[in-house]
């Protein structure tokens, strides 16, 4: 009753719009609700932009994914954050209703899957500054259903090799050993090349889908030698009748950054995203968001060890056999001077929807 009481007063007295009180900004405890305004999601299923402005400072959030007002379970999200504020962004987090924040992160990216049933939400991205001032983007969303998820795809029968270029020696696909690895387990990969830039491929089938059009690659990954590598790929692949689209990402280390495969072009498009030879004996963690639009493989973005990158490059398929399955692929490049090396690659996860 006095909280009430204050409002009315306030009201009859300041002319305070209740529509200002945003609950989404009172569950959040480390920020105020005045320091936020509401974005709007855009029709087009691009990125999305929401900006506010607090104590002398604006902050923006883009929304990456999900992209339209459809999506299934689980719901991919992908946003980052900039901000005038001299200390940047404190967290991001994703509202599913008012007062209801399942997900909150530190930084100024997030990039996560949430579980959602299906129905109807007016879900919410906002970000927050270490200056009170926050920002957000309604993202509508119609949840159905469930996509195909493949874990610890290292770990499974079906692996063949494809020797991409040269004459190397290969493994025969992943072996499976204890040490190193994040979970007890992760499959090995050997390139054993006998001349200059010796490339192994090894891919794998996954399944079949007639309407999967969105997918996401996640994978971590170890050098033996982070010296003796000229790069390394991984990419995920869909038919759609005779159309076959192909999601490749190469991380350059002579070139330094990652680079995205144009599949009709039959040529490596770069990016600025940077990509460095990791420390020895570290883990590097990758996840690449793609989808099929309009008649081509769309480069949504990339994540590399919790920092993600928007890409937005599209790229037009090829013509091959009939089919609707979906797979994987990982690619081990040689350098110059034809260096041996081992790569283990661990909690490989794929999910097509």
């Amino acid at each position: 009753m006095r909280n009430l009481l204050l409002l009315c007063l306030c009201i009859y007295l300041l002319g305070c719009d209740a529509t200002h009180l945003d609950p989404s900004a009172n569950a959040h405890n480390s920020q105020s609700a005045s320091s936020s305004n509401s974005g709007s999601q855009s029709s087009s299923g691009s990125s999305s932009n929401g900006s506010s402005s607090s104590s002398g400072t604006s902050s923006t959030v883009n929304v990456i994914a999900p992209t339209g007002s459809s999506a299934v379970s689980p719901v991919h999200y992908v946003a980052t954050a900039t901000t005038t504020c001299a200390n940047g962004i404190d967290s991001m987090g994703i509202y599913t209703a008012p007062y209801q924040l399942p997900y909150v992160t530190k930084g100024a990216s997030l990039d996560t899957n949430l579980i959602l049933p299906s129905g109807t939400y007016n879900t919410t991205v906002q970000a927050w500054d270490h200056c009170g001032g926050s920002a957000k983007v309604a993202v509508p969303l119609t949840v159905s259903g469930s996509g195909n998820t493949f874990s610890n795809i290292e770990r499974l029968a079906g692996w063949y090799i494809y020797p991409d270029q040269g004459n190397p020696v290969c493994s025969s696909g992943p072996t499976s050993v204890s040490s190193p690895s994040l979970d007890g387990a992760s499959g090995k990969f050997y390139l054993g090349p006998t001349g200059s830039y010796n490339n192994c491929l090894w891919p794998i089938r996954l399944g079949s889908s007639q309407t999967a059009t969105h997918f996401t690659l996640d994978t971590h990954y170890r050098l033996s030698d982070p010296a003796l590598p000229q790069g390394v790929e991984f990419s995920s692949n869909k038919h759609i009748g005779t159309k076959w689209y192909k999601f490749s990402v190469q991380c350059s280390y002579s070139k330094g950054i990652f680079s995205v495969w144009d599949t009709a072009g039959a040529h490596w498009s770069p990016t600025s995203i940077p990509c460095q030879r990791p420390a020895l004996n570290a883990w590097d963690h990758l996840t690449v968001n793609t989808l099929i639009s309009n008649g081509k493989a769309v480069f949504l973005s990339l994540t590399f060890n919790g920092v993600t990158h928007a890409i937005n490059q599209s790229f037009y398929p090829v013509t091959k056999a009939d089919s609707y399955s979906y797979g994987v692929h990982f690619q081990m490049d040689g350098n110059k001077s034809g260096a041996a090396y081992e790569t283990y690659v661990d909690q490989l996860t794929f999910t097509a929807w």
